[in-house]
């Protein structure tokens, strides 16, 4: 289908919400599990910025005329899926109970080479779903405040969604635009939410006083 031009840039807004994210849940997982636990969260969110930006740029060429590039648009199942991995592994790391990094690794890789072998996403898409329904729980579990959960649970409703609003054959502009309003939103509560989760999880010392009082010593 012919894509609008407007429908093309707006789908790099869910992108950004992601990025911005992943910038914030980085330094969270820093903090609560160490430099090793955060390397791989920024690994893996690399890798799911790198998928959607990858589609988004695929929507913007066929939209302004240019040569449909099939393996921009397909790099993001191949993406998407060891990327959630390792973000699960990270957020379960926050809580000091979670699975060896081998055990999703070699989930993902699975995935991989099934979708190598039979040449269909479905392999794909079933290990982003379990990983990204795995990183979704276990951050809306960590969050303490009601409405940090809220978005999380919000976010994994949106990615849900989503899956079943793209499978549909009938992908006319107005679902589209639908699809990527919902995507920008669940994506944006993400951000939102991981940002709520790292100001609660802050240190004492590191927040602002408002009073403007220093605060009282430890006991």
């Amino acid at each position: 289908m012919e894509y609008p031009l407007a429908l093309a840039l707006v789908d790099f807004l869910p992108v950004l919400a992601m990025a911005a994210g992943i910038a914030l849940l980085v330094p969270y997982i820093a903090l609560a599990s160490g430099r090793f636990a955060a390397r791989v969260a920024l690994a893996g969110g690399v890798l799911v910025v790198l998928g959607g930006a990858l589609k988004a740029v695929w929507k913007l060429l066929v939209a302004a005329g240019g040569p449909d590039v099939a393996w921009l648009a397909g790099a993001q199942f191949f993406l998407f899926g060891p990327g959630f991995a390792l973000l699960a592994w990270a957020a379960l790391s926050a809580g000091r109970t979670g699975a060896p990094l081998w055990a999703l690794s070699s989930f993902a890789g699975a995935g991989v080479a099934a979708a190598l072998v039979t040449g269909a996403t479905w392999p794909l898409l079933l290990v982003t779903t379990v990983c990204a329904t795995i990183l979704g729980v276990r951050l809306l579990l960590l969050s303490r405040h009601p409405a940090g959960r809220s978005l999380f649970g919000f976010n994994l409703l949106g990615t849900y969604a989503m899956g079943l609003l793209a499978s549909r054959p009938d992908q006319t502009v107005a679902l589209q635009w639908a699809e990527e309003t919902l995507n920008t939103l669940t994506w944006a509560a993400f951000a939102l939410a991981v940002w709520r989760l790292s100001r609660d999880s802050a240190p004492a010392d590191d927040r602002p006083e408002p009073t403007g009082e220093t605060s009282s010593p430890r006991h």
